[in-house]
């Protein structure tokens, strides 16, 4: 299993340990793009994607970035099997 499928199962898992920086190398990893919404803000956008903020102070990650997380994930075609 590759670094990247491991990664997006334990996105799935509901594991709530799941850090700002590895949110951010699965968003890059899929295409998406950052613009910085402020100096605690990332938000990452794709075309015809969501878009998806990540709070870079909040380790690990709250449930709702890992749910529009997951959401992301599941539109590009990435499911919990």
């Amino acid at each position: 299993m590759s670094k990247k499928e491991k990664l997006i199962q334990k996105i799935f898992t509901g594991n709530s340990d799941t850090s700002p920086d590895e949110a951010i190398k699965i968003l890059k990893m899929l295409g998406f793009k950052a613009t910085q919404a402020s100096s605690s803000h990332l938000t990452f956008r794709k075309q015809n994607s969501l878009s998806v903020t990540i709070v870079l102070t909040q380790n690990p990650l709250k449930s709702y970035m890992l749910e529009k997380l997951r959401e992301a994930l599941k539109n590009e075609g990435y499911t919990n099997d």
